[in-house]
């Protein structure tokens, strides 16, 4: 529900104040570093079958209790199974922000459903029938759990540096000016790219023989642009 809002000067400035406000509590969340481990040595970042890191739900919930005490988390309905094999549960996380009350909001959340499915696991070796479903409650949780965990990610920022999510201001720019400043060579590979220029014609103009020889990226950049007559 949102009261009536009259738009004078002195409103105006609590808007203002408000995305100041608002996007540094969000960045400063985004900018945590996700621990390792727990003080038991519990790990609570992990690794997944395929490679990828991921938090463990445990610390998920422990910093929404941090920073956004009063949260919920409501099913959007029963699980849905796709055959035999998987099983698909959506919910919607809500969290009370008391930023939302510049503008009038009341009560002052925010929501965001997220959604997730997982293969449903049977016994070894048998046909994949109700029969051979080894424990269903536990592949809904682990369906829930992911959800659940998006959610959170997507809504609060929370889990940025393990998921991908984080935005780098501190020397930002344009490809060209972040290469010249950090020397990382895969962005050198990607400018290259980018100009569509052979790595042939790198070498030649750079008089080495291959990737590994380039040492400074500024200082290529810089000879691969006169000698093509590139424009900043």
């Amino acid at each position: 529900m949102i009261t009536d809002l009259v738009l004078t000067n002195e409103f105006k400035e609590k808007v203002k104040a408000f995305k100041e406000d608002f996007y540094r509590k969000y960045n400063n969340i985004s900018k945590e570093e996700t621990p390792q481990v727990d003080g038991t040595g519990r790990k609570i970042i992990d690794k997944r079958p395929d490679g990828y890191d991921y938090i463990i739900e445990a610390y998920m919930r422990d910093c929404l209790d941090r920073h956004f005490p009063g949260w919920s988390w409501e099913m959007g309905g029963a699980p849905q199974f796709l055959g035999n094999e998987w099983v698909f549960v959506w919910g919607t996380l809500t969290i009370v922000d008391e930023h939302l009350m510049a503008f009038g909001l009341n009560p002052p959340v925010r929501k965001f459903s997220g959604t997730s499915g997982v293969r449903v696991k049977f016994k070894h070796g048998a046909e994949h029938n109700p029969l051979t479903v080894i424990d269903i409650g536990n592949d809904v949780a682990s369906a829930n759990s992911k959800a659940l965990k998006i959610a959170i990610n997507r809504l609060t920022h929370i889990g940025d540096d393990v998921y991908g999510k984080r935005i780098e201001e501190e020397g930002a720019g344009s490809l060209e000016e972040v290469i010249m400043a950090t020397g990382d060579a895969t962005m050198f590979g990607q400018w290259v790219q980018s100009k569509r220029i052979a790595w042939s014609e790198v070498f030649k103009i750079l008089g080495v023989s291959n990737a590994n020889e380039i040492t400074g990226f500024k200082e290529a950049i810089e000879k691969i642009k006169q000698a093509k007559e590139l424009k900043l």
